[in-house]
């Protein structure tokens, strides 16, 4: 059974590399059908519609050395405090190694937020609505 592991895997948020990643999700990617049957037609007929280009969650395992501490602050703060401005983002899911791929577009952050727990890591994770189509290509 073929597979690649994502071991190796990045994301880049504007620029900045986020470290310690747990886990990097894309969902809610599709396409919307409009109805087009009238009261003539014995079955349903539609058309395409606009595309959603999903949203995106970044999970990781939150560490103040570094300056990741000052890069979530300023990115919670951000989140509850200003209005959503598009900013670029990379996925790189495994490495030239293991031959993965990458999903790079616009987003919008929608949500910051953290977990603590007993006996576990502090993590924190962002939310970001994608604007726009993404571009997905084969890492070489």
């Amino acid at each position: 059974m073929a597979g690649v592991s994502s071991f190796g895997s990045t994301f880049t948020w504007d620029s900045v590399s986020m470290g310690n990643i747990i886990s990097i999700s894309l969902d809610g990617a599709k396409l919307s059908a409009i109805d087009t049957t009238t009261i003539a037609e014995r079955h349903r007929t539609f058309v395409t519609g606009i595309i959603d280009s999903g949203s995106l969650t970044v999970e990781c395992n939150y560490d103040s050395s570094g300056g990741q501490s000052g890069f979530w602050n300023q990115v919670g703060v951000a989140a509850a405090t200003t209005a959503p401005v598009a900013k670029t983002f990379l996925i790189t899911a495994g490495s030239a190694d293991n031959k993965g791929y990458t999903i790079s577009g616009s987003g919008i952050l929608t949500d910051f937020s953290t977990k603590v727990g007993i006996d576990s890591a502090l993590t924190v994770s962002v939310s970001i609505k994608v604007t726009g189509a993404l571009t997905i290509t084969d890492v070489t």
